[in-house]
């Protein structure tokens, strides 16, 4: 029989055949293969780190399975004499996504072990730690794709000289195009770096938004504000603007009430009042620092009142809100039962 259907013979139906079940079996590896080598790279770094075998296995894992199916299908594509005509050009594609799939192993690899030295800094030794890591890894992310793209080019016989020629013509067009992401870019590098604000903290942008940081990106720094939104603030804006990171050194704050009292009233009674009522909320309240002594201040005379502020330290920006709530209704109360006006 000459033919069989789609222009191919029976005898090439059944290479084609025989390739498929090549790649079928290959799949079927490259899961045991995934098995064998969390075993092997366990065995090789159980000495010294137990958790680091997890780092690589993980990194490895979906390169792994490229690899073998890559091998396989290529394997299989050769064995199919009807594309013997085209066999250099697919022993191109061959070697080339070879090459894209080992880049792309490298720079998993190597970002896994970055991650995991900077979160030991006794075993990196003080050369790399969780602030400077982000900018390293990006950085050597950015040369691995680079040098792995270039190779490939190469190898699917692309030139890269007019590439590079017109990188440096269309160079300066590009710079100004991404201005915006780069300002981003460098500014979170900056803000990591300097660990002037780190994940977890709890900050205020001047004139903008404030919550607990709960990411920051490469383009923009997300914050979970006290309504539990997520707010996104461009990391340019974030690293232009003052802001008060809460979280910084003595992480407790002030929970203040503000009020105002008539002029007739008994400054000194009220003090020994508001005092009293502040340390019964510092002592009993879980929110609050128990090593901080309450404070009654006036503050100003105002058109019909004398303004008084009573402060009490809480453990930290999350619980000042909760302090301040409960601090409100004891001084409310208090005054309410001596009979002290408020206003």
């Amino acid at each position: 029989m000459d033919g069989f259907g789609f222009g191919l013979t029976s005898a090439e139906w059944g290479e084609t055949a025989v390739a498929l079940g090549l790649v079928l079996l290959a799949a079927a590896a490259a899961r045991l293969l995934t098995m064998a080598l969390r075993w092997g790279v366990h065995r090789v770094t159980r000495a010294a780190h137990r958790d680091l075998d997890e780092a690589l296995a993980g990194a490895l894992r979906g390169p792994v399975v490229l690899l073998v199916f890559a091998q396989a299908l290529f394997m299989a594509l050769r064995t199919l004499s009807y594309l013997e005509p085209h066999r250099a050009r697919v022993d191109q594609v061959w070697v080339a996504a070879t090459v894209a799939v080992v880049t792309f192993a490298a720079q998993r690899v190597v970002s896994r072990l970055l991650t995991w030295y900077a979160a030991r800094p006794s075993v990196a030794g003080g050369r790399l730690d969780s602030r400077s890591a982000p900018l390293v890894r990006r950085a050597a992310g950015v040369v691995i794709v680079l040098a792995g793209a270039i190779i490939v080019l190469d190898t699917l016989g692309i030139q890269i000289s007019p590439l590079l020629a017109g990188l440096g013509i269309g160079g300066l067009a590009v710079a100004l195009a991404l201005q915006p992401l780069l300002a981003n870019l460098f500014a979170s590098s900056y803000m990591l770096s300097d660990a002037s604000v780190r994940v977890g903290d709890q900050i205020e942008v001047a004139g903008g938004p404030s919550g607990r940081v709960e990411d920051i990106g490469w383009r923009a720094t997300r914050l979970r504000n006290a309504d539990n939104n997520i707010v996104i603030v461009p990391n340019s804006l974030l690293a232009g603007s003052v802001v008060t990171n809460y979280s910084a050194g003595d992480p407790t704050m002030d929970a203040r009430v503000e009020l105002g009292l008539p002029y007739a009233v008994d400054l000194a009674r009220v003090v020994e009042l508001l005092t009293a009522e502040a340390r019964r909320v510092r002592d009993e309240e879980p929110g609050a620092a128990p090593a901080g002594e309450p404070m009654v201040r006036f503050t100003r005379f105002a058109d019909s009142n004398i303004e008084v502020t009573v402060r009490v330290r809480a453990r930290s920006f999350a619980d000042a809100a909760a302090l301040r709530h409960v601090l409100m209704q004891r001084v409310h109360a208090r005054l309410v039962a001596e009979g002290v006006a408020i206003r």
